[in-house]
Protein backbone atom coordinates (compact mmCIF):
# COMPACT_ATOMS: atom_id res chain seq x y z
CA UNK A 1 0.00 0.00 0.00
CA UNK A 2 2.60 2.52 0.82
CA UNK A 3 3.62 1.80 -2.65
CA UNK A 4 0.88 2.58 -4.07
CA UNK A 5 0.73 5.95 -2.02
CA UNK A 6 3.82 7.02 -2.85
CA UNK A 7 3.02 6.35 -6.94
CA UNK A 8 -0.12 8.30 -6.22
CA UNK A 9 1.85 11.17 -4.64
CA UNK A 10 4.22 11.38 -7.91
CA UNK A 11 1.25 11.08 -10.61
CA UNK A 12 -0.42 13.94 -8.79
CA UNK A 13 2.77 15.80 -8.70
CA UNK A 14 3.33 15.03 -12.63
CA UNK A 15 -0.28 15.93 -12.92
CA UNK A 16 0.39 19.56 -11.63
CA UNK A 17 3.09 20.03 -13.36
CA UNK A 18 2.08 19.35 -16.59
CA UNK A 19 -1.84 20.75 -15.94
CA UNK A 20 -0.28 23.64 -17.79
CA UNK A 21 0.71 22.42 -21.25
CA UNK A 22 -0.34 19.16 -21.22
CA UNK A 23 3.10 18.23 -22.41
CA UNK A 24 3.57 15.71 -19.90
CA UNK A 25 0.23 14.22 -20.28
CA UNK A 26 1.20 10.71 -22.21
CA UNK A 27 3.61 9.59 -19.40
CA UNK A 28 1.37 10.71 -16.79
CA UNK A 29 -1.43 8.56 -18.58
CA UNK A 30 0.48 5.65 -18.52
CA UNK A 31 1.74 5.60 -15.34
CA UNK A 32 -1.91 6.03 -13.96
CA UNK A 33 -3.11 3.43 -16.51
CA UNK A 34 0.08 1.14 -14.70
CA UNK A 35 -1.06 1.89 -11.21
CA UNK A 36 -4.52 1.11 -11.76
CA UNK A 37 -4.01 -2.17 -13.16
CA UNK A 38 -1.49 -2.88 -10.76
CA UNK A 39 -4.11 -2.24 -7.64
CA UNK A 40 -6.53 -4.07 -9.37
CA UNK A 41 -4.36 -7.39 -9.62
CA UNK A 42 -2.64 -6.73 -5.95
CA UNK A 43 -6.95 -7.11 -5.29
CA UNK A 44 -8.02 -9.42 -7.31
CA UNK A 45 -5.15 -11.81 -7.97
CA UNK A 46 -2.75 -11.98 -5.29
CA UNK A 47 0.48 -13.28 -6.21
CA UNK A 48 -0.25 -13.15 -9.95
CA UNK A 49 -2.55 -16.52 -9.45
CA UNK A 50 -6.02 -16.01 -11.57
CA UNK A 51 -8.27 -17.28 -9.63
CA UNK A 52 -12.40 -16.48 -9.91
CA UNK A 53 -13.57 -16.21 -6.72
CA UNK A 54 -11.07 -13.34 -6.16
CA UNK A 55 -12.68 -11.82 -9.44
CA UNK A 56 -14.55 -9.13 -7.47
CA UNK A 57 -17.84 -7.55 -9.15
CA UNK A 58 -16.87 -8.22 -12.89
CA UNK A 59 -20.30 -10.51 -13.30
CA UNK A 60 -22.70 -11.72 -11.73
CA UNK A 61 -21.87 -15.28 -13.05
CA UNK A 62 -18.28 -17.10 -12.70
CA UNK A 63 -17.75 -17.66 -16.25
CA UNK A 64 -18.09 -13.95 -17.69
CA UNK A 65 -15.55 -12.68 -15.18
CA UNK A 66 -11.96 -13.82 -16.66
CA UNK A 67 -12.56 -11.44 -19.97
CA UNK A 68 -12.94 -9.23 -18.38
CA UNK A 69 -9.87 -9.15 -16.60
CA UNK A 70 -8.04 -10.46 -19.86
CA UNK A 71 -8.78 -7.10 -21.82
CA UNK A 72 -7.91 -5.34 -18.71
CA UNK A 73 -4.14 -6.41 -18.24
CA UNK A 74 -3.72 -6.92 -22.29
CA UNK A 75 -5.06 -3.13 -22.68
CA UNK A 76 -2.11 -2.38 -19.92
CA UNK A 77 0.47 -4.58 -21.51
CA UNK A 78 0.31 -2.69 -25.00
CA UNK A 79 -0.17 1.02 -23.47
CA UNK A 80 2.45 0.29 -21.42
CA UNK A 81 5.01 -2.27 -22.72
CA UNK A 82 5.20 -3.55 -19.34
CA UNK A 83 5.75 -7.35 -18.68
CA UNK A 84 3.96 -8.01 -15.77
CA UNK A 85 0.80 -6.87 -17.66
CA UNK A 86 1.66 -9.69 -20.14
CA UNK A 87 2.47 -12.18 -17.85
CA UNK A 88 -1.52 -11.29 -16.12
CA UNK A 89 -3.34 -11.99 -19.24
CA UNK A 90 -1.80 -15.11 -20.41
CA UNK A 91 -2.50 -16.22 -16.58
CA UNK A 92 -6.57 -15.37 -16.96
CA UNK A 93 -6.23 -17.08 -20.53
CA UNK A 94 -4.70 -20.39 -18.81
CA UNK A 95 -8.10 -19.84 -16.80
CA UNK A 96 -10.17 -19.81 -19.90
CA UNK A 97 -8.57 -23.40 -20.84
CA UNK A 98 -9.31 -24.34 -17.20
CA UNK A 99 -12.53 -23.62 -17.05
CA UNK A 100 -13.78 -25.22 -20.28
CA UNK A 101 -15.36 -28.53 -19.56
CA UNK A 102 -14.55 -31.83 -20.89
CA UNK A 103 -17.01 -31.39 -24.00
CA UNK A 104 -15.67 -28.57 -24.81
CA UNK A 105 -18.41 -25.94 -23.60
CA UNK A 106 -18.01 -23.23 -20.83
CA UNK A 107 -20.73 -23.58 -18.02
CA UNK A 108 -22.67 -21.54 -16.21
CA UNK A 109 -20.28 -21.47 -12.84
CA UNK A 110 -16.62 -21.86 -13.25
CA UNK A 111 -15.45 -25.98 -14.18
CA UNK A 112 -12.06 -24.79 -12.06
CA UNK A 113 -11.59 -22.35 -9.85
CA UNK A 114 -8.27 -21.15 -10.73
CA UNK A 115 -5.45 -22.50 -13.03
CA UNK A 116 -4.12 -26.05 -11.65
CA UNK A 117 -6.39 -26.53 -9.20
CA UNK A 118 -8.01 -30.04 -8.70
CA UNK A 119 -11.11 -28.81 -8.02
CA UNK A 120 -14.36 -29.69 -10.36
CA UNK A 121 -17.46 -29.26 -10.75
CA UNK A 122 -20.53 -29.94 -13.03
CA UNK A 123 -22.74 -27.58 -14.34
CA UNK A 124 -25.38 -27.31 -17.30
CA UNK A 125 -23.00 -25.59 -20.30
CA UNK A 126 -24.51 -22.46 -21.84
CA UNK A 127 -24.02 -20.01 -24.59
CA UNK A 128 -25.78 -17.08 -23.26
CA UNK A 129 -24.09 -13.73 -22.51
CA UNK A 130 -21.62 -14.67 -24.93
CA UNK A 131 -19.79 -17.18 -22.78
CA UNK A 132 -17.97 -19.40 -25.02
CA UNK A 133 -17.26 -16.81 -27.11
CA UNK A 134 -15.74 -14.16 -25.17
CA UNK A 135 -13.27 -17.16 -23.40
CA UNK A 136 -12.85 -18.57 -26.99
CA UNK A 137 -11.23 -14.79 -28.09
CA UNK A 138 -9.27 -14.44 -25.16
CA UNK A 139 -7.56 -18.23 -25.69
CA UNK A 140 -7.14 -17.06 -29.43
CA UNK A 141 -5.58 -13.76 -28.45
CA UNK A 142 -2.87 -15.86 -25.91
CA UNK A 143 -2.18 -17.56 -29.25
CA UNK A 144 -1.56 -14.95 -31.29
CA UNK A 145 0.69 -13.63 -29.06
CA UNK A 146 2.73 -16.67 -27.53
CA UNK A 147 2.50 -19.04 -31.09
CA UNK A 148 1.19 -22.06 -27.77
CA UNK A 149 -0.57 -24.61 -30.18
CA UNK A 150 -1.92 -25.85 -26.63
CA UNK A 151 -4.12 -22.62 -26.78
CA UNK A 152 -5.56 -23.15 -30.39
CA UNK A 153 -6.21 -26.42 -29.59
CA UNK A 154 -8.35 -25.45 -26.60
CA UNK A 155 -10.35 -22.88 -29.12
CA UNK A 156 -10.60 -25.64 -31.76
CA UNK A 157 -12.21 -28.15 -28.96
CA UNK A 158 -14.69 -25.54 -28.12
CA UNK A 159 -15.40 -24.82 -31.62
CA UNK A 160 -16.35 -28.48 -32.05
CA UNK A 161 -18.85 -28.28 -29.26
CA UNK A 162 -20.26 -25.13 -30.58
CA UNK A 163 -20.55 -26.93 -34.03
CA UNK A 164 -22.33 -29.71 -32.68
CA UNK A 165 -24.69 -28.26 -30.70
CA UNK A 166 -26.13 -26.08 -33.66
CA UNK A 167 -29.45 -27.19 -34.70
CA UNK A 168 -29.57 -28.46 -38.23
CA UNK A 169 -31.84 -25.31 -39.00
CA UNK A 170 -28.62 -22.93 -37.71
CA UNK A 171 -29.42 -21.93 -34.33
CA UNK A 172 -28.42 -22.90 -31.02
CA UNK A 173 -30.68 -22.76 -27.62
CA UNK A 174 -29.26 -21.84 -24.40
CA UNK A 175 -28.35 -24.96 -21.98
CA UNK A 176 -26.75 -28.34 -22.90
CA UNK A 177 -28.20 -30.53 -21.84
CA UNK A 178 -31.46 -27.87 -21.56
CA UNK A 179 -34.31 -29.21 -19.00
CA UNK A 180 -36.83 -30.89 -20.36
CA UNK A 181 -40.13 -28.69 -21.25
CA UNK A 182 -38.32 -25.67 -20.52
CA UNK A 183 -37.45 -22.44 -22.57
CA UNK A 184 -33.96 -22.95 -22.07
CA UNK A 185 -34.58 -26.00 -24.71
CA UNK A 186 -35.99 -23.21 -27.66
CA UNK A 187 -33.93 -21.33 -30.27
CA UNK A 188 -32.91 -18.08 -28.88
CA UNK A 189 -31.69 -14.90 -29.24
CA UNK A 190 -31.53 -13.79 -26.43
CA UNK A 191 -28.48 -13.20 -24.51
CA UNK A 192 -26.70 -13.23 -27.86
CA UNK A 193 -27.11 -17.01 -27.50
CA UNK A 194 -27.27 -17.46 -31.58
CA UNK A 195 -25.45 -14.16 -32.70
CA UNK A 196 -22.63 -15.03 -30.10
CA UNK A 197 -22.29 -18.47 -31.05
CA UNK A 198 -21.64 -18.13 -34.76
CA UNK A 199 -19.74 -15.24 -34.19
CA UNK A 200 -17.47 -17.45 -32.60
CA UNK A 201 -17.72 -20.28 -35.58
CA UNK A 202 -17.04 -16.96 -37.96
CA UNK A 203 -13.73 -16.35 -35.69
CA UNK A 204 -12.54 -20.07 -35.97
CA UNK A 205 -13.29 -20.22 -39.72
CA UNK A 206 -10.75 -17.52 -40.14
CA UNK A 207 -7.93 -19.48 -38.05
CA UNK A 208 -8.83 -22.55 -40.38
CA UNK A 209 -10.97 -22.50 -43.39
CA UNK A 210 -12.86 -25.24 -42.54
CA UNK A 211 -15.65 -25.83 -44.84
CA UNK A 212 -17.72 -27.12 -42.29
CA UNK A 213 -17.55 -23.98 -40.31
CA UNK A 214 -18.82 -21.99 -42.97
CA UNK A 215 -21.36 -24.72 -43.58
CA UNK A 216 -22.98 -23.31 -40.36
CA UNK A 217 -22.54 -19.57 -40.25
CA UNK A 218 -24.98 -19.69 -44.09
CA UNK A 219 -27.37 -22.18 -42.35
CA UNK A 220 -27.36 -19.32 -39.75
CA UNK A 221 -27.83 -16.73 -42.19
CA UNK A 222 -30.48 -18.82 -43.75
CA UNK A 223 -31.95 -18.96 -40.45
CA UNK A 224 -32.50 -15.22 -39.94
CA UNK A 225 -33.99 -15.31 -43.31
CA UNK A 226 -36.84 -17.86 -42.98
CA UNK A 227 -37.35 -16.87 -39.65
CA UNK A 228 -38.40 -12.57 -39.55
CA UNK A 229 -41.49 -12.06 -38.60
CA UNK A 230 -43.92 -10.50 -40.87
CA UNK A 231 -45.61 -6.88 -40.61
CA UNK A 232 -46.14 -5.01 -38.79
CA UNK A 233 -42.83 -5.84 -37.00
CA UNK A 234 -40.56 -7.50 -39.20
CA UNK A 235 -37.43 -8.08 -36.79
CA UNK A 236 -37.29 -11.24 -35.05
CA UNK A 237 -38.10 -12.78 -31.54
CA UNK A 238 -36.25 -13.42 -28.22
CA UNK A 239 -37.61 -16.95 -28.32
CA UNK A 240 -39.10 -19.27 -30.78
CA UNK A 241 -41.37 -22.09 -30.24
CA UNK A 242 -40.19 -25.23 -33.22
CA UNK A 243 -42.82 -23.55 -35.04
CA UNK A 244 -41.47 -20.67 -35.79
CA UNK A 245 -43.57 -18.86 -33.67
CA UNK A 246 -42.50 -16.42 -31.07
CA UNK A 247 -42.52 -18.53 -27.66
CA UNK A 248 -42.46 -17.38 -24.19
CA UNK A 249 -39.42 -17.35 -22.08
CA UNK A 250 -39.34 -16.36 -18.37
CA UNK A 251 -42.85 -15.03 -17.28
CA UNK A 252 -41.91 -11.35 -17.82
CA UNK A 253 -40.30 -12.27 -21.66
CA UNK A 254 -43.74 -12.64 -23.70
CA UNK A 255 -43.97 -14.09 -27.31
CA UNK A 256 -42.93 -11.02 -29.47
CA UNK A 257 -40.84 -9.02 -31.42
CA UNK A 258 -38.28 -7.60 -29.67
CA UNK A 259 -35.78 -5.07 -30.64
CA UNK A 260 -32.30 -5.50 -28.81
CA UNK A 261 -31.30 -9.05 -30.81
CA UNK A 262 -32.99 -7.89 -33.84
CA UNK A 263 -30.70 -4.76 -34.06
CA UNK A 264 -27.51 -7.53 -33.50
CA UNK A 265 -29.35 -9.37 -36.11
CA UNK A 266 -28.53 -6.75 -38.72
CA UNK A 267 -25.27 -6.69 -37.60
CA UNK A 268 -24.36 -10.34 -37.60
CA UNK A 269 -26.28 -10.54 -41.09
CA UNK A 270 -23.78 -7.85 -42.97
CA UNK A 271 -20.69 -10.04 -41.63
CA UNK A 272 -22.04 -12.99 -43.22
CA UNK A 273 -22.70 -11.31 -46.45
CA UNK A 274 -19.24 -9.98 -46.34
CA UNK A 275 -17.78 -13.37 -45.14
CA UNK A 276 -19.64 -15.06 -48.04
CA UNK A 277 -20.55 -12.90 -50.68
CA UNK A 278 -24.37 -14.31 -51.03
CA UNK A 279 -26.58 -11.70 -51.12
CA UNK A 280 -29.63 -13.27 -49.95
CA UNK A 281 -28.80 -12.90 -46.18
CA UNK A 282 -29.10 -8.90 -46.65
CA UNK A 283 -32.74 -9.66 -47.58
CA UNK A 284 -34.21 -8.94 -44.36
CA UNK A 285 -32.73 -5.85 -43.55
CA UNK A 286 -34.06 -3.26 -45.06
CA UNK A 287 -37.43 -4.27 -43.50
CA UNK A 288 -36.16 -4.88 -40.09
CA UNK A 289 -34.82 -1.06 -40.18
CA UNK A 290 -37.70 0.82 -40.99
CA UNK A 291 -39.67 -1.41 -38.54
CA UNK A 292 -36.86 -0.06 -35.72
CA UNK A 293 -37.08 3.19 -36.98
CA UNK A 294 -40.24 3.68 -36.75
CA UNK A 295 -40.60 1.51 -33.75
CA UNK A 296 -39.15 4.17 -31.47
CA UNK A 297 -40.28 5.26 -27.74
CA UNK A 298 -37.92 8.44 -27.55
CA UNK A 299 -34.88 9.75 -29.41
CA UNK A 300 -32.73 6.81 -29.18
CA UNK A 301 -35.11 4.41 -27.20
CA UNK A 302 -36.59 1.50 -28.14
CA UNK A 303 -39.10 -0.97 -25.64
CA UNK A 304 -38.20 -4.48 -25.62
CA UNK A 305 -40.95 -5.94 -26.63
CA UNK A 306 -43.79 -4.92 -29.59
CA UNK A 307 -46.78 -6.73 -29.76
CA UNK A 308 -46.72 -8.99 -32.91
CA UNK A 309 -50.47 -7.95 -34.49
CA UNK A 310 -50.21 -4.26 -33.82
CA UNK A 311 -46.79 -3.30 -33.39
CA UNK A 312 -47.70 -1.71 -29.87
CA UNK A 313 -44.99 -1.57 -27.14
CA UNK A 314 -45.75 -3.91 -24.29
CA UNK A 315 -44.38 -4.28 -20.63
CA UNK A 316 -44.07 -7.07 -17.85
CA UNK A 317 -45.93 -6.40 -15.10
CA UNK A 318 -45.03 -8.33 -12.06
CA UNK A 319 -47.72 -10.03 -10.75
CA UNK A 320 -50.66 -8.00 -12.04
CA UNK A 321 -53.58 -9.31 -14.66
CA UNK A 322 -53.42 -9.25 -17.17
CA UNK A 323 -49.10 -9.42 -17.00
CA UNK A 324 -48.82 -7.23 -20.34
CA UNK A 325 -49.32 -3.40 -20.13
CA UNK A 326 -48.90 -0.46 -22.91
CA UNK A 327 -47.82 1.98 -20.55
CA UNK A 328 -45.08 2.74 -17.94
CA UNK A 329 -47.26 2.75 -15.10
CA UNK A 330 -46.48 1.29 -11.69
CA UNK A 331 -46.27 -2.29 -11.39
CA UNK A 332 -44.14 -3.05 -13.90
CA UNK A 333 -41.17 -6.20 -13.34
CA UNK A 334 -38.16 -3.97 -12.36
CA UNK A 335 -35.31 -6.51 -12.77
CA UNK A 336 -35.19 -6.56 -16.42
CA UNK A 337 -34.05 -4.09 -19.25
CA UNK A 338 -38.09 -3.49 -20.73
CA UNK A 339 -36.85 -0.39 -22.49
CA UNK A 340 -33.07 1.05 -23.16
CA UNK A 341 -30.88 2.79 -26.07
CA UNK A 342 -29.39 -0.30 -27.98
CA UNK A 343 -26.64 0.57 -31.17
CA UNK A 344 -28.99 1.00 -33.81
CA UNK A 345 -27.29 4.13 -35.46
CA UNK A 346 -24.33 2.36 -35.96
CA UNK A 347 -25.98 -0.63 -36.90
CA UNK A 348 -28.18 1.13 -39.64
CA UNK A 349 -24.84 3.48 -40.57
CA UNK A 350 -23.24 0.39 -41.20
CA UNK A 351 -25.79 -0.92 -43.44
CA UNK A 352 -26.50 2.30 -45.27
CA UNK A 353 -22.47 2.54 -45.80
CA UNK A 354 -22.72 -0.86 -47.50
CA UNK A 355 -25.13 0.05 -50.01
CA UNK A 356 -23.31 3.11 -50.89
CA UNK A 357 -19.99 1.44 -51.75
CA UNK A 358 -20.75 -2.58 -51.98
CA UNK A 359 -19.31 -5.67 -50.34
CA UNK A 360 -15.38 -5.34 -51.24
CA UNK A 361 -15.13 -1.77 -50.88
CA UNK A 362 -16.42 -1.79 -46.94
CA UNK A 363 -14.13 -5.03 -46.44
CA UNK A 364 -11.61 -2.83 -47.59
CA UNK A 365 -12.63 0.58 -45.47
CA UNK A 366 -13.20 -1.75 -42.26
CA UNK A 367 -9.51 -3.73 -42.65
CA UNK A 368 -7.98 -0.44 -43.65
CA UNK A 369 -5.26 0.76 -41.14
CA UNK A 370 -5.93 4.04 -39.46
CA UNK A 371 -5.14 7.17 -41.86
CA UNK A 372 -2.52 9.83 -40.64
CA UNK A 373 -5.36 12.16 -39.51
CA UNK A 374 -7.32 9.42 -36.83
CA UNK A 375 -4.90 9.61 -34.31
CA UNK A 376 -4.21 13.12 -34.33
CA UNK A 377 -8.16 13.44 -34.21
CA UNK A 378 -8.42 10.84 -31.17
CA UNK A 379 -5.80 12.54 -29.64
CA UNK A 380 -7.54 16.08 -29.52
CA UNK A 381 -11.10 14.59 -28.98
CA UNK A 382 -9.97 12.82 -25.82
CA UNK A 383 -7.39 14.67 -24.10
CA UNK A 384 -9.45 16.37 -21.79
CA UNK A 385 -10.77 13.31 -20.86
CA UNK A 386 -7.17 11.55 -20.20
CA UNK A 387 -6.35 14.57 -18.22
CA UNK A 388 -9.53 14.53 -16.21
CA UNK A 389 -9.41 10.63 -15.61
CA UNK A 390 -5.34 10.80 -14.57
CA UNK A 391 -6.24 13.93 -12.07
CA UNK A 392 -6.44 13.37 -8.49
CA UNK A 393 -10.05 12.84 -8.32
CA UNK A 394 -10.46 11.06 -11.85
CA UNK A 395 -11.52 7.08 -12.41
CA UNK A 396 -8.16 5.73 -13.10
CA UNK A 397 -6.36 7.61 -10.19
CA UNK A 398 -9.79 6.19 -7.73
CA UNK A 399 -8.36 2.72 -9.15
CA UNK A 400 -5.28 2.69 -7.28
CA UNK A 401 -7.41 3.20 -4.19
CA UNK A 402 -10.39 1.70 -4.57
CA UNK A 403 -9.84 -0.35 -7.79
CA UNK A 404 -14.40 -0.70 -8.21
CA UNK A 405 -16.37 -2.57 -10.78
CA UNK A 406 -13.77 -4.43 -13.18
CA UNK A 407 -16.57 -3.87 -15.55
CA UNK A 408 -16.14 0.14 -15.44
CA UNK A 409 -12.40 0.13 -15.19
CA UNK A 410 -12.27 -1.83 -18.82
CA UNK A 411 -13.97 0.52 -20.32
CA UNK A 412 -11.76 3.36 -19.24
CA UNK A 413 -8.72 1.23 -19.24
CA UNK A 414 -9.76 0.22 -22.98
CA UNK A 415 -10.15 4.25 -23.98
CA UNK A 416 -7.02 5.25 -22.30
CA UNK A 417 -4.76 2.96 -23.88
CA UNK A 418 -6.17 3.62 -27.39
CA UNK A 419 -5.56 7.34 -26.52
CA UNK A 420 -1.87 6.00 -25.59
CA UNK A 421 -1.45 4.30 -29.03
CA UNK A 422 -2.44 7.25 -30.69
CA UNK A 423 -0.31 9.68 -29.48
CA UNK A 424 2.61 7.32 -29.85
CA UNK A 425 1.79 7.11 -33.06
CA UNK A 426 2.07 10.60 -33.21
CA UNK A 427 4.86 11.16 -31.08
CA UNK A 428 6.84 8.45 -34.18
CA UNK A 429 6.35 10.83 -36.93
Amino acid sequence: MRFAFVLLTLISMAMSASADDGADLAPLARNTLAAAVDALAARDMPGGVAHVDRMERASLYETERPPVYADIFLAAWTATGEERFRALFLEVADLCVAMKQPEGGYARKAWVKQVGAEETRQDRMTFRNSRSLTAVEVILKAYDLTGEKRYLDSALNTAEFTLAAQHPEGVWHSDYPAPERSYLELPMLNDLVTISSVRELMLIYRYTNDPRYLDAIRRTGQWFVDWQLEEPTPGWAQHYGWDRRPAWGRRFEPPSACSAPSIEAIDVLIDIHLLTGDERYLAPISAAVAWLDRARTGENEWARFYELKTGRPVYAAVDAAPWLRYTRDEGLYKGYAQWGSWPFERRRARWERLQEIGREALIAEESAPQTEDQPRALVERDAEWMRATCSPGGTLIGFTEDPGKPLTMRMNVLRAARWLAAAAAIAAE
